[in-house]
C-alpha cells in the first residue's frame, strides 16, 4: 500500500465488511507499520471492552444463501456489508439480469433511526436517474425484511483502487467531471449526498464511475418533512470528508458535498488525504483548523478552493466545479474558466471576532487563504463572467432574450425527451416550463414569441416545423406558417427561412422572398433598427463551412467575413453596427468573432471546446451555448446494435449489399477541415483510411471508393481500396455535390447535386468521360435509391408521392397511397418493394410493396433512445435481404451560458 489506510478502513476491517482483496491488502499494511498496528490494535480492544465485538451470534449468522428468494429476487451470492446493512448479488428472472440487493437486517429494521435511513436512501436515490448515479430499479419489504434494489456494477471502489496507489492526474480529472456531474443531478433535484468518500465512489470496469448510497442523502426543499437521523444539528458523515458546517452540526447545502468531492480527489490525487491525524478528533480538528498541504498546478488551486472552510469561499455549484474540471482535463487553462465563472463576494461574517475562536495563529492563517483567494476575483472583475442557465444532460435547440433582457426562453430536449420550451430569469436560473412542445426563434417588442411548433429535426442543422406565435405571458400559440426553419422579427414583422424545390428562401416579410439559394441559409437575424438582415451561407447544404453574408435593400447580399471551416451561430451587437458569431476556421474550437460591414473579423473571446451564439440582449449580456457535439455510426442485425464510431465524428455513408463493408468520413477535430475517407466492416474490425474527403459509395468490384474532398473547390475522384493511384473525375456543370452512387454496371454514375446558379436535381455521368445528363427535372433532388438492376431511381416527392424513375427515359410510375415525411433507404432485393423511413425519433423502418402500395412495420431504431443528447439519426442503410443496417446519428450535450462583460471589453487579439 502506498499510504495508511484510514480511520474508516481500520474500522471496516476489524467489523470484518472489507471485501477480500481490500482486506489482504489492509492486512499487509497493518502487518508492516507499526503506527497502524497499534491503531488497529487499541480499536479492537476498545471495542471488544464495550462488548462491541461479540463471538457472531445468531442473527448475525443469518445471512440469505444462494437460491433463497427475497420477493421476486433470487440470491445468487453475498456480496459485502456496511453499516446500512448486507449487499447481495440477485437475479431479477422477469428482466434476465442481475441486480445489487441490499438488505436491512430484521433486527436492525427495528431500530427507528436505520429504518429512517434505509428509507430515505432509497427516496433519495429512486428520484435520480444519471449515468454517474446508482440506479435504483426497486425497493420493497419481505417478511418484515426492507429491501433495495440497484444495478449491478463490475469493477471495484475507489478506497479499494488507492490501496494501491495514486491516481494519474488525467485519472483524477476525468473522475472528478463525471462525479461532478452526478452530483449535480442530485443537487438539482434537491439531494444532497452528505457522506462524499471513496467507498461510496465505484469505480466500472467500462472506464465510467457510480456515486453510491444516498443513506444519508437530505432531501434539502423537504425540510418540514425531515426523517429522523437527517436532521440539521445530527453530526453524519465520514471524517476527514465532511465539511467544516457539518462537522459542526449545522445545516448543509450542495457545496458540503463539493467539499467531499474535492477531499476525494486531493486524496486520488496526492495519495494521502488532505487533512491528516491519527485519531478521527484529530482529522476533525484539521478539518475545521488547518489548510491541506498544498498541491502543485492548477489542479491544486482548484481543490484548494473546493476545500475552502466558508461554504461562500467555494465553488458555488457542482456545475461550476465540472466546468473547470473539463477545462482542465481537456487541455485548457483554469485561468480562462475562473474568470468566466461568477465569484461570489467574501462575507463580512468572515471577518468578524468570532474567529478569535480559532486562535491568533488560525485567524492569521484565515487571512492570507482569504487574501490569496480575492486575488482571482479581483482580476476576474476585469474579464467576461459566465454563470450557467441550465443544469439538465441533453440539448438546447436556440435561446433568445425577452426585450427586457432578463428572461431567456429556450428550447431544450433534456434526457433523451422530446423538445419542450423553458423560461428563466437571469438573476434565478430556474427553469420554468412553458407548457409546449416547441424551440423558440425570436422574441418581439410586444412580448410575443416566435416558435416551432414540434419541431421535426433530420440533423442538427435542418429542423423544420409549424411556425407559431405565442404571448411570452402565457397563452394558446397560432400557427402562422409549415415548414419553416427558422424566423426572426424585425420592423414589426416576421422574417422566415423556407426550403422550397430544394433551394433555401429567405423571406421578409413572409412570402416576400428577399434572397434564395441552393446553399444552406441560416441564422438569419433582423437588426435591431430594421431594414438589414445578417445570415450565414454555406454553399453546400450537407456542410457548414461558409460565410457571414449582409442583405441591405434590394440588391444581392454582401460577404462580410468568408473562408470559415465552420460556422454557425449569429447575432446583432446593441446598436446594430456589429454582427456577432461563432465559427472556426480550422473546425476544431469555436471562438466568437465580431465583423463591421468593410472590415475584418476581430476576436471576441476564447473558451477552451466549443460555443455557439445564440443572442445578444441590448444591455449587452450574451447566451453562449458551450456544446459536446458527437457524431456516431451504429449496425444493427437481429435487434442488437454495435457502436462502430472511431472518434468523435464518424458519419456513416455506405453500406454493401451483403451487409459486410461500410464507408464513412471521420469529421473529428484531428481530421481538418478536409476529412478523412475510410473503408470498414461491420465486425467491427479497425478500419483503413483511404484519404481525404467523403467517401459516396464503393464500386460494384469493391475496388474503388467514389470520394468528394473539399478545398478551394470539391474535387470529385475514385480513391483505390488497394494498390493504386487516386483518379480525378469531372464534375461537370455539376458545382455542388450532394450525393453520388455507381450503377450495378460499374461504368455510369448516379449524382445528385446542382449546375451554378441552378436548383439541384439527379443527374448520370459516364466514367468514361463528358458532361453529366439530368435525370430528373430541375428541383426534384430529393433522398433516392437505385434499384437493384439500376433501371429505376426511388424517390418520395415532397407531396408525398412515392415515384420509380426510369433510369433509361420514360415516364415515371407512381407506388398507390401517401408517404409523407418519409424517405427511401433502400430496395428489397428481388425489386418488388422498397423501404421507407420515418424523419424524426424514434426513426420507424417500413416496408413497401409497390404494386399496392401496403405498408408493413419493419425496424425501430435506435434501439435505446432515451440518451440525453441524442438530436436524430442521419444517414441509414439496409443490406439487401433487410436484417443489416447501419446509421449515423447526431448527439449534441449543451450547457447554455449568460456572458456578461463582452460587449464592453477591449477586443482581445487581432484576427482569428
Amino acid at each position: 500500500m502506498q499510504a495508511c489506510p484510514t480511520e474508516e478502513n481500520i474500522l471496516a476491517f476489524v467489523e470484518g465488511r472489507l471485501q477480500p482483496v481490500e482486506r489482504s491488502l489492509t492486512e499487509s499494511h497493518v502487518a508492516s507499520c507499526d503506527s497502524c498496528g497499534a491503531l488497529l490494535a487499541a480499536v479492537a480492544g476498545a471495542w471488544h471492552a464495550e462488548g462491541r465485538l461479540r463471538a457472531p451470534s445468531t442473527r448475525e449468522r443469518s445471512r440469505l444463501a444462494p437460491g433463497q428468494q427475497l420477493g421476486p429476487y433470487a440470491v445468487l451470492a453475498h456480496a459485502g456489508s456496511g453499516a446500512m446493512g448486507d449487499v447481495y448479488r440477485a437475479r431479477d428472472p422477469r428482466l434476465g439480469r442481475d441486480v445489487a440487493l441490499k438488505v436491512l437486517p430484521a433486527h436492525l429494521a427495528q431500530e427507528p433511526m436505520r429504518l429512517a435511513r434505509f428509507r430515505q436512501e432509497a427516496r433519495a436515490a429512486g428520484a435520480l436517474s444519471h449515468p454517474h448515479l446508482l440506479r435504483v430499479f426497486d425497493v420493497g419489504v419481505h417478511e418484515g425484511t426492507p429491501y433495495l434494489v440497484s444495478e449491478w456494477l463490475e469493477g471495484r471502489t475507489l478506497r479499494a483502487q488507492l490501496a494501491q496507489g495514486a491516481l494519474s492526474r488525467e485519472a483524477t480529472l476525468q473522475l472528478g467531471v463525471q462525479l461532478a456531474r452526478g452530483l449535480a443531478a442530485a443537487h438539482e433535484r434537491g439531494i444532497v449526498h452528505r457522506d462524499i468518500k471513496p467507498a461510496n465512489i465505484f469505480l466500472c470496469e467500462d472506464g465510467g464511475c457510480r456515486l453510491l448510497d444516498f443513506g444519508l442523502a437530505k432531501l434539502v426543499e423537504s425540510v418540514e418533512d425531515e426523517e429522523p437521523g437527517t436532521r440539521s444539528g445530527e453530526v453524519l458523515g465520514t471524517v476527514g470528508y465532511m465539511a467544516p458546517e457539518q462537522i459542526r452540526g449545522e445545516a448543509v447545502d450542495p457545496r458540503a458535498d463539493l467539499f467531499g468531492l474535492c477531499a476525494v480527489l486531493y486524496e486520488a490525487c496526492a495519495g494521502r488525504p488532505p487533512f491528516a491525524g491519527g485519531s478521527a478528533g484529530e482529522r476533525l480538528g484539521a478539518t475545521l483548523r488547518d489548510e491541506p498541504p498544498a498541491l502543485e498546478g492548477e489542479l491544486g488551486r482548484v481543490l484548494a478552493r473546493g476545500l475552502a472552510k466558508a461554504p461562500s469561499q467555494r465553488f458555488q455549484s457542482a456545475q461550476d466545479l465540472a466546468f473547470v474540471l473539463e477545462s482542465l482535463r481537456d487541455g485548457g487553462s483554469t485561468d480562462a474558466a475562473r474568470s468566466r465563472l461568477r465569484l461570489p463576494r467574501p462575507p463580512v461574517a468572515w471577518r468578524r471576532p468570532a474567529l478569535l475562536a480559532f486562535g491568533v495563529l488560525g485567524l492569521l492563517g484565515a487571512g492570507a487563504l482569504l487574501s490569496w483567494r480575492l486575488r482571482p476575483a479581483a482580476a476576474s472583475a476585469e474579464r467576461p463572467q459566465y454563470r450557467p442557465m441550465t443544469f439538465r444532460r441533453g440539448h438546447v435547440l436556440s435561446a433568445r432574450f425577452s426585450q427586457d433582457g432578463h428572461t431567456v426562453v429556450y428550447g431544450a430536449a433534456w434526457d433523451g425527451k422530446p423538445a419542450q420550451l423553458f423560461s428563466a430569469r437571469t438573476e434565478r436560473p430556474i427553469p420554468q416550463p412553458l407548457g409546449l412542445g416547441a424551440d423558440v426563434l425570436g422574441t418581439s417588442p410586444t412580448g410575443e414569441l416566435a416558435v416551432l411548433l414540434s419541431p421535426r429535426t433530420f440533423d442538427a442543422d435542418h429542423g423544420s416545423g409549424t411556425l407559431a406565435q405565442v404571448p411570452l405571458a402565457g397563452g394558446a400559440p397560432r400557427p402562422v406558417l409549415e415548414e419553416v426553419l427558422e424566423a426572426d422579427w424585425g420592423d414589426g414583422q416576421l422574417a422566415v427561412v423556407r426550403r422550397e424545390g430544394g433551394r433555401f428562401r429567405l423571406e421578409h416579410p413572409v412570402g416576400r422572398v428577399r434572397f434564395e439559394s441552393e446553399g444552406w441559409i441560416s441564422h438569419a437575424r433582423v437588426a435591431p433598427r430594421g431594414g438589414r438582415i445578417a445570415f450565414l451561407l454555406h454553399p453546400n447544404a450537407k456542410d457548414d463551412r461558409g460565410a457571414v453574408m449582409l442583405l441591405e435593400g434590394e440588391g444581392p447580399p454582401r460577404e462580410l467575413s468568408a473562408g470559415w471551416a465552420s460556422v454557425r451561430g449569429l447575432a446583432w451587437a446593441p446598436g446594430g453596427d456589429e454582427v456577432w458569431f461563432t465559427g472556426s476556421r480550422t473546425d476544431v474550437d469555436y471562438a466568437l468573432y465580431a465583423v463591421r460591414p468593410g472590415g475584418e473579423p476581430r476576436l471576441v473571446d476564447r473558451v477552451p471546446g466549443r460555443v455557439v451564439l445564440q443572442d445578444i440582449a441590448r444591455s449587452g449580456a450574451v447566451l453562449l451555448d458551450h456544446q459536446a457535439l458527437r457524431t456516431g455510426m451504429v449496425f444493427g442485425r437481429g435487434g442488437e446494435e454495435r457502436e462502430l464510431t472511431l472518434a468523435d465524428g464518424s458519419f456513416f455513408t455506405y453500406l454493401s449489399p451483403d451487409g459486410r463493408t461500410l464507408l464513412f468520413t471521420e469529421m473529428s477535430a484531428g481530421e481538418g477541415a478536409s476529412y478523412g475517407a475510410y473503408l470498414g466492416t461491420t465486425d467491427g474490425a479497425p478500419p483503413v483510411r483511404l484519404g481525404d474527403g467523403i467517401p459516396y459509395a464503393l464500386s460494384p468490384d469493391g475496388r474503388w471508393a467514389l470520394t468528394l474532398r473539399y478545398g478551394d473547390e470539391a474535387q470529385l475522384s475514385l480513391l483505390p481500396t488497394g494498390p493504386g493511384a487516386a483518379r480525378q473525375l469531372s464534375m461537370a456543370p455539376l458545382q455542388v455535390l450532394l450525393g453520388a452512387r455507381f450503377f450495378p454496371d460499374g461504368e455510369r454514375l448516379l449524382l445528385r447535386g446542382s449546375a451554378p446558379g441552378r436548383p439541384a436535381r439527379w443527374w448520370v455521368q459516364g466514367l468514361a468521360g463528358g458532361p453529366a445528363q439530368p435525370l430528373t427535372e430541375e428541383g426534384f433532388a430529393p433522398e433516392a435509391v437505385l434499384s437493384p438492376d439500376g433501371e429505376r431511381l426511388a424517390a418520395v416527392d415532397e407531396e408525398g408521392g412515392l415515384r420509380l424513375i426510369p433510369t433509361r427515359g420514360g415516364a415515371p410510375e407512381h407506388v398507390p397511397g401517401r408517404f409523407a415525411e418519409q424517405s427511401v433507404v433502400g430496395w428489397e432485393a428481388g425489386g418488388a418493394a422498397l423501404y421507407l423511413r420515418s424523419i424524426s425519433l424514434p426513426v420507424r423502418v417500413s416496408r413497401v410493396e409497390l404494386r399496392t402500395g401496403a405498408l408493413t412495420p419493419h425496424l425501430s431504431l435506435p434501439a435505446r433512445l432515451e440518451r440525453p443528447g441524442l438530436v436524430s439519426v442521419l444517414t441509414l442503410s439496409l443490406s439487401a435481404d433487410g436484417t443489416s443496417y447501419a446509421y449515423s446519428y447526431n448527439e449534441v450535450l449543451s450547457r447554455l451560458f449568460l456572458v456578461e462583460g463582452l460587449a464592453g471589453a477591449a477586443p482581445l487579439g487581432g484576427g482569428p
